[in-house]
């Protein structure tokens, strides 16, 4: 899967989910969007059911904006 289909798909969970549109990959979570724990888990899960992968423990210390979240997605999308 290309990184822009990636982002396309990223950018679809955070609509439907938190009716957040107009991301670019250097949208910040945190400051941006201020996302709370519960949006971010939202996020996390809806993006897991989305794209068929598993985040793993510490996964979340490299993410902080959309771009983060696209890179992490492209590495357990190829397997590493």
């Amino acid at each position: 899967m290309d990184r822009g289909t990636i982002l396309e798909g990223v950018r679809e969970v955070f609509a439907g989910e938190l009716k957040i549109h107009d991301l670019t990959e250097d949208t910040h979570l945190l400051r941006d969007l201020k996302l709370d724990s519960i949006q971010q888990l939202t996020l996390v899960v809806e993006l897991e059911n989305r794209f068929r992968v598993a985040f793993g423990d510490g996964d979340e210390t490299s993410i902080e904006k959309v771009g983060d979240v696209v890179d992490l997605l492209e590495r357990r999308l190829s397997g590493s």
